[in-house]
């Protein structure tokens, strides 16, 4: 096991590698027996890449080897356990299946350890029927049905599996098949059966003909309920995996059975998150926004926006219209818990630099809502200076007169007031430029931020009362003190911090590594040291009325759409 473990396995052997072929060979005749050695106890010793180092290995081998079905059986269970939850548990089985199509006589003679009840053997009822269908059409088939209708629950998943992917040459065959499927439902047989059965359903939609698609859509609708943790996997996966094969109305079925699915079913979320970027794919994001609402403002157990990473990345991909659609109506319908989720999961660190220029012609928006909008944005957005004031300008270009006043006076107060820095990198250029609509608005926020802050300066320099020198010793070593906690604990999240290792150096701008190579001396790697760093603008008014601005934007986060 050491050989083929480590010295063999380190390797990674193609399945036509000479060394394949003479392993094989040597069990073949008689003189090692590579499937004898293993075992559970075997395997303890090799773990992480040096068991997967051998696993490959042995799946190379499998096709390859003259053993009985149940010792083959038996390495192939024993290695599919040792892999746990990886996905390269399967690869075994994989070969497994092949090799069981590789001679006429196997299928049957795996099929008899099955009927044998040989502990684990139903788990491979679905290789026997579908390599055995091949060999013999009806007795497989027969047996498959037989398997369904008085099976364990194993061998009832397997025949299912079975059915959903073996030829139905004729319309008998699809009659008998979705008269199996209705009848496997009544009772009801559990989370497990009726996961299978959608997943055969979604197999069998694309070859079949429109009637036999209603009737199929009609078990996977039964199946549906009542909804199980398993049975919402599978949705999720059905619809991530098969959703250009389903049939409209049966994404819809599925999308509302998904509506309950739990916030701490990672995999779910994820297959669902896939699922919801084919609905934006094909032109149906405002059906994926729809759903989104929905799970983000359930009262219990309600998603966040962030595990949709993959929706996400796919509105910005996009961007476009499909983006501003995005943000204008959540704006438009003013949820705080939405707003706000829109501004932690799509807008980041480093999307301040997201400039908007929106067409808002294309929303047909009431004259009370261009400055409500103007107000959500400040509230969503306040900490993003150069979003919140694209979108600002954006509205100032297509407002009616009144409003425009009040979306520039909000410009000057409290985004000029707070940040003056979008002045000049985008306000300036905005107001120079004669063909924009919004440069005369901009002119004039402009000028109101200069009378502000001339009125700041004519103040001009304030005596105050200091500290003892004690007093501000203690105050900066209670400020340090608390630096050096915030670093400690943004290490810790850090996203360096989990693919790199920390070192302090001394001195140097250069870091050298030596890299060690199992036939060949160690080779010495030189990599150059630079800073990384970012800034932001704080806002003005945080520091001299910190509780008026909070205020502010409290109200304007709470105020409701108008009616």
């Amino acid at each position: 096991m050491d050989a083929l473990f480590d010295e063999y396995g380190r390797h990674w052997f193609e399945p036509d590698d000479p060394t394949i072929a003479l392993l094989a060979s040597l069990h073949n005749e008689g003189e090692i027996d590579l499937l004898a050695l293993v075992s559970p106890a075997a395997l303890e010793p090799h773990k992480g890449h040096r068991f997967f180092q051998g696993q490959h290995l042995y799946q190379a081998l499998i096709t390859k080897l003259d053993a009985s079905a149940e010792a083959l059986m038996w390495a192939v269970e024993t290695l599919r356990v040792a892999a746990g939850q990886d996905a390269a548990a399967g690869f075994p089985i994989e070969e497994f299946a092949k090799w069981c199509g590789g001679d006429p006589k196997r299928p049957a003679e795996l099929l008899a350890l099955i009927d044998a009840e040989v502990p684990h053997a139903d788990r491979y009822l679905i290789i026997a029927i579908k390599n055995g269908v091949a060999v013999d059409p009806t007795y497989f088939t027969d047996r498959a049905y037989q398997f369904l209708e008085t099976g364990t629950e194993m061998q009832r998943l397997g025949a299912i599996n079975a059915l959903g992917q073996i030829d139905l040459p004729t319309e008998a065959d699809w009659d008998r098949l979705i008269t199996a499927f209705n009848a496997a439902l009544a009772p009801d047989p559990g989370d497990d059966v009726r996961s299978a059965l959608l997943q055969a359903v979604a197999r069998r939609v694309p070859g079949a003909s429109p009637d036999r698609i209603a009737s199929l859509e009609a078990v996977a609708v039964r199946a549906i309920t009542p909804l199980g943790e398993q049975l919402l996997f599978e949705a999720a996966r059905t619809l991530a995996f098969s959703f250009g094969d389903l049939p409209s109305t049966l994404v819809d079925v599925l999308f509302g059975a998904l509506m309950a699915v739990d916030a701490g079913h990672q995999g779910t979320i994820d297959l669902l998150d896939l699922a919801l970027v084919k609905l934006v794919e094909i032109g149906a994001s405002e059906k994926a926004r729809s759903f989104v609402e929905i799970v983000l403002g359930r009262q219990e157990g309600a998603l966040k926006f962030k595990q949709f990473d993959s929706l996400i990345h796919k509105i910005f991909e996009l961007g476009g219209v499909v983006l501003e659609d995005w943000v204008i109506a959540w704006l438009r319908l003013g949820i705080f818990r939405l707003c706000d989720q829109m501004d932690k999961a799509m807008f980041g660190a480093g999307t301040d630099e997201i400039l908007f220029a929106i067409d808002f012609t294309r929303f047909g928006l009431r004259e009370a809502e261009y400055a409500f909008l103007a107000r959500k944005t400040i509230a969503t957005f306040f900490l993003k200076p150069m979003v919140m004031t694209s979108i600002l300008t954006s509205l100032v270009r297509f407002a009616p007169p009144a409003a425009a006043e009040e979306i520039e006076a909000l410009l000057i107060e409290p985004v000029l007031m707070n940040y003056s820095g979008v002045a000049s990198d985008f306000l300036k250029p905005v107001a120079d430029d004669p063909a924009d609509a919004a440069a005369p608005a901009a002119g004039r926020a402009l000028h109101g931020l200069e009378t502000y802050i001339e009125g700041l300066r004519t103040i001009g320099i304030v005596k105050e009362l200091q500290p003892s020198e004690r007093e501000r010793q203690l105050e900066w070593e209670r400020h340090s003190d608390a630096m050096n906690e915030a670093m400690r604990a943004a290490r810790k999240k850090s996203i360096f911090a989990q693919i790199a290792t920390e070192s302090m150096m001394l001195y140097g701008n250069r870091a050298v590594s030596w890299i060690d190579h199992p036939d060949e001396p160690p080779r010495r790697v030189e990599t150059e040291l630079a800073s990384i760093g970012s800034s932001f603008e704080m806002p003005r008014v945080d520091t001299v009325d910190p509780l008026g601005l909070q205020l502010m934007l409290l109200h304007f986060r709470a105020e409701g759409p108008p009616a």
